[in-house]
């Protein structure tokens, strides 16, 4: 039975008996829209309706099955046979495409359900890991399960998606069959070319897009392979140990956020029991504070015999604690554990410039012994002589506030803990009031103001790298439009052969939005497989790196079917009749 033939032939009778589709529509129980798919021959009433619609109409059932009214009266009985035999499978087609497609609708419901929960869950896992690495890994790594733990579910979710889609898309590619409607197995070899396009474009803009995030990945790593350190000396930089760092900038230091693995010393002259003030030979002794291990220098924690319950943590507190050079253990006799009293000096400059040194007495203090180790190897202070005794730093200053003493360390060096803001960090220690290096300066100073930073490699570096980054990324929205223009052409070269079809549409009344939906969603669910494929290649080959995949799945979606509609759209403004009578 033709469609096209039995809607004229409803029409006509239609609006000889003078009814609106509308009239029509409600006799029967069915919408509006309904009878004009019938009368456009873009759909079929169901068999059910066909004795109710030849009734109403006051035509015979065989007059509505053949289309046509009959002259004569009767009919051989073969004639009838086939009659009915084509509208029950008329009918049934209809029937079974209208089964298809809610199988389809549900696939895709099904389908866009798990493409929003993995999303959703991705996104969530990418905020998350960055705050709770620990607990996330933790997580995932217990034993539970397929519906408990979370990574498997995800997979689990993933693949019932990549199903659903797979079966809609199938469902559709035989769809071969039908008048109107979408078929995505209409034009095979189009759509396979349409399927190979789009796969190539998803992997070109996921090489572009992996090359990006590559180089960010080399960006935000760059703290880690090119650290950057910091050290405070005087004026022209020569001197690094042998300063006067006032305890507003220790502070400074010891608060700011930009500092990490701050290394600070202080050094005195000691004797021990007591000191005869006119016999410096009795002031015999180095001493060394230090606010941790590595601010000795070239000294590790396993060079160290300590007593018991003792560690490199000691110089991290203020109790009066002390580690020995093995020389001047056995010189003693000392022992770990022995309780030394020493007569403390410390070191102070008079002067702006502070170029003259002297020595005033410090309180008494009775240190235990903690451990002891060989210190020839300290190298932090070329300057001076190795230390005899290593002694916290926060003790020798609680020594000086306790006696109402103004506090200098005598040397800094630290890492920059934030390199990629190195800017910021040099604004805040110009606000703490340390400078740059003079070397020219005609007056040396012994004042610790200079801060002096070791960051040319790690600049270098980043400024390449952000270079890259941002010449890569200026051609970002060039190759946007590139793929609207891929999208354009490709659906102008491969359906410029179906203008006909699109004209056969047209000419039996289905408007020209509605046919552009018809071949748009041809074009998107072809472009979905092509960008599902690419995208699953492109991991496969070049890996997810930043989550490119997914971004870059979705830009090619959204351009290419941008560029498919406006060449869907110059191809619809084609006349009818030109269409009709132009050669393929």
């Amino acid at each position: 039975m033709d469609n096209i033939k039995f809607g004229k032939f409803i029409k006509d009778v239609r609006r000889e008996k003078g009814l609106t589709q509308k009239q029509l529509a409600d006799i029967l129980h069915v919408s509006d829209k309904a009878v004009s798919k019938w009368e456009n021959g873009i759909g079929f009433p169901d068999i059910k309706l066909l004795e109710p619609l030849a009734e109403v109409l006051e035509v015979s059932l065989l007059e509505l099955m053949q289309s046509e009214r009959n002259k004569e009266q009767q009919m051989d009985a073969k004639d009838v046979e086939r009659v009915v035999a084509d509208t029950v499978a008329q009918s049934e087609k209809m029937e079974e495409r209208r089964l298809q497609m809610w199988k389809i609708r549900l696939l895709l419901i099904a389908g866009g359900s798990g493409i929003i929960y993995l999303v959703f869950v991705g996104l969530s896992f990418i905020l998350r890991q960055s705050r709770d690495v620990g607990q996330t890994v933790e997580v995932l790594m217990q034993t539970r399960a397929w519906y408990e733990n979370p990574v498997t579910f995800y997979v689990w979710v993933g693949l019932l998606t990549i199903g659903c889609a797979v079966a809609a898309f199938l469902i559709l590619w035989k769809t071969e069959h039908f008048t109107v409607g979408v078929r995505i197995g209409r034009h095979r070899i189009k759509g396979i070319l349409t399927i190979v396009m789009d796969m190539l474009v998803v992997l070109l803009l996921h090489t572009y897009m992996t090359n990006i995030a590559s180089n960010q990945e080399q960006f935000m790593a760059l703290p880690d392979a090119i650290p950057v350190n910091a050290y405070l000396s005087n004026n022209t930089g020569t001197n690094l140990a042998d300063i006067m760092i006032s305890e507003r900038i220790v502070e400074g230091l010891e608060n700011s956020s930009y500092v990490k693995d701050l290394n600070l010393t202080v050094r005195l002259k000691a004797g021990v029991d007591q000191v005869d003030p006119y016999d410096w030979k009795t002031l015999d002794l180095y001493l060394c504070g230090v606010n941790r291990l590595e601010a000795a220098g070239g000294m590790k924690e396993t060079s160290i015999v300590w007593n018991t319950g003792m560690d490199a943590s000691i110089f991290e507190s203020s109790k009066p604690l002390c580690v020995v050079s093995k020389t001047l253990m056995e010189e003693r006799n000392w022992k770990l554990g022995d309780h030394i009293k020493l007569c403390q000096y410390y070191y102070y400059r008079d002067g702006y410039q502070g170029l003259e040194l002297f020595l005033n007495p410090l309180e008494d203090v009775t240190y235990e012994i903690a451990g002891y180790s060989d210190m020839e190897g300290i190298t932090s202070a070329p300057e001076w002589a190795p230390p005899d005794i290593l002694v916290p730093f926060e003790a020798v200053r609680e020594c000086h506030h306790r006696q109402e003493l103004s506090f200098a360390a005598h040397s800094a060096d630290f890492m920059v803990a934030d390199t990629l803001n190195l800017n910021d960090f040099k604004q805040e220690m110009k606000d703490l009031g340390l400078g740059s290096v003079t070397p020219l300066a005609t007056e040396i100073s012994y004042i610790g103001t200079v801060l002096n930073v070791n960051d040319s490699t790690f600049i270098n570096a980043a400024g390449r790298l952000r270079r890259l980054i941002d010449t890569v990324s200026a051609f970002f929205p060039f190759l946007l439009v590139l793929i609207v223009c891929v999208g354009y052409l490709v659906t102008l070269l491969l359906l410029s052969s179906r203008k006909q079809e699109m004209a056969l549409l047209r000419s039996i009344g289905v408007s020209r939005g509605k046919c552009f939906w018809i071949f748009f969603q041809e074009q998107l669910l072809l472009a979905v497989a092509g960008i599902s494929v690419g995208s699953l290649l492109a991991v496969l080959l070049q890996g997810n790196h930043g989550g490119s995949s997914v971004l870059t799945g979705c830009l090619v979606g959204i351009f290419y079917m941008l560029g498919n509609g406006l060449a869907l759209y110059k191809l619809l403004k084609v006349s009818v009749m030109e269409a009709l009578f132009q050669a393929d």
